[in-house]
């Protein structure tokens, strides 16, 4: 009896720690079975962010487009508003200087004229005094 139940012992003893093995391989397998579906979500949550970030870039890349955009058309407005009226004063400038100098051209050339017949007319009363 004593036997019996020595070998007993000795199987529970053996048998014991081949059962609790099982349970913890059986519990290690879920936690890496959980492990593998948890790292699938952060795998495909990953993707979803590169994803969400290269359209952020995008939109970030289509807004300075839209900004540099408006900076040219502020620029070509300054551009305008400044350049027209500069234009438009030079050319007004040169204007009033052909006609400046065109009327001096022609006060000059009255002048001399009227210098000429003043000397006419003083030598034909000169004339006329001396031949009445």
């Amino acid at each position: 009896m004593k036997t019996i139940l020595l070998c007993l012992l000795l199987l529970c003893a053996i048998a014991l720690p081949l059962y609790a093995q099982s349970e913890v391989d059986d519990t290690l397998k879920e936690d890496v079975r959980a492990l593998k579906e948890d790292v699938l979500v952060i795998k495909t949550d990953l993707e979803n962010l590169k994803e969400n970030v290269a359209k952020g870039f995008e939109t970030v890349d289509k807004n300075f487009d839209r900004i540099e955009k408006n900076f040219d058309r502020q620029n070509n407005i300054i551009i305008a508003c400044i350049g027209l009226p500069l234009a438009i004063l030079a050319i007004g400038a040169t204007v009033w200087g052909i006609l400046t100098h065109r009327r001096g051209v022609r006060d000059s050339a009255q002048r001399e004229e009227i210098e000429m017949l003043k000397a006419e007319i003083e030598t034909l009363k000169q004339r006329h005094i001396v031949n009445p």
